[in-house]
């Protein structure tokens, strides 16, 4: 096979904290790319076989945040680069855009905005994993094969030992502290996921305290295997996020992968989620009881089922095929 036959992608970054950058190399794998990274010998492709090569960008304007000064100004004219020359030099260009604001800003976003409006001067359009912000839209993959999600199915509804979870690395625009400060007394919730502010650390653990909460925390990272016996075990998965922070939730699918009912606030992604599917619940924390879970409670056999039939990898793989049918 020749160079010119070669249908190469390249993708930045090339390793995510998640499994959501190896999922979809292996739905192009499919379809016949070969993916590497952003690294020197993609720019000695480009360079030297312009206008032959497809890049994939993700975070890019998300990543220019979080570090120390020298490292951000590293970062963003690196960034910029990295946009510019993909331009000018690739087939295609293909900006995944994840978030309406980057999640480690806590001031200012004129870094966010200044790569959003060069993608934009560029005429890069940016494609998101939900069909209510771009049309056309990739699928978010789950973080289980079909094969896995099919046993699951199979093997049906087990033991729940918590009926709320809420998992993650835990941040402000999570909204936490505003969901402990309304949780229902009554009500017991498990926080799985790490803190790395000390300051909302202890502003957390001061309303759990000053309200008498049954609140148990477990304050660190948990391995893959830990977090999916915990949403194996757990009948509901707790989304508070704000609305205009995130285009889509990496926790939803990896939550729904596991059969979870989703308790999602009022937000543009919650409502179109909610509208889809019956075992998402768009609350207002303040009301739950424990009456009201068992009476929207699906079980999780129903969940997979349409799961499975709405987001598995041939979906994931028909959405790449139009995004990049014309590239």
């Amino acid at each position: 096979m020749s160079d010119k036959n070669v249908k190469q992608v390249f993708m930045y970054p090339h390793r995510s904290q998640n499994d959501f950058l190896d999922l979809n190399k292996k739905a192009l794998n499919k379809l016949g790319y070969n993916v590497q990274p952003t690294d020197v010998n993609f720019v000695r492709y480009l360079a030297t076989k312009p206008k032959q090569g497809i890049v994939i960008l993700n975070w890019v304007e998300d990543r220019v945040y979080g570090r120390s000064y020298k490292r951000v100004v590293q970062y963003f004219i690196k960034m910029i680069a990295l946009v510019i020359f993909s331009k000018l030099f690739a087939k295609h260009v293909v900006w995944i855009k994840h978030n309406y604001r980057p999640h480690n800003s806590s001031g200012s976003i004129k870094r966010f905005k200044f790569i959003c409006g060069l993608y934009s001067l560029l005429k890069i359009k940016p494609v998101s994993l939900e069909k209510y912000f771009s049309s056309p839209s990739l699928v978010h993959p789950l973080y289980k094969p079909d094969t896995e999600l099919q046993k699951d199915l199979e093997i049906g509804d087990q033991k729940y030992t918590n009926d709320i979870l809420f998992f993650g690395g835990i941040k402000p625009y999570k909204n936490l502290d505003l969901v402990l400060l309304n949780w229902p007394v009554s009500l017991s919730l498990t926080i799985a996921g790490k803190c790395s502010d000390p300051v909302y650390t202890q502003k957390l653990n001061s309303i759990i305290r000053e309200r008498e909460l049954s609140i148990t925390w477990d304050n660190r990272f948990l391995s893959d295997s830990e977090l999916n016996e915990l949403l194996q075990s757990s009948r509901f998965v707790l989304l508070p996020h704000s609305d205009g922070t995130m285009i889509s939730s990496g926790s939803f699918y990896h939550a729904i992968g596991e059969g979870c009912n989703i308790l999602i606030n009022e937000s543009e992604f919650g409502r179109v989620k909610s509208e889809q599917h019956a075992f998402v619940h768009l609350t207002d924390v303040k009301s739950l009881s424990t009456e009201k879970l068992e009476s929207i409670f699906m079980p999780k056999r129903k969940v997979l089922k349409e799961v499975i039939a709405c987001y598995g990898e041939d979906k994931v793989i028909d959405a790449w095929k139009i995004i990049l049918s014309n590239a």
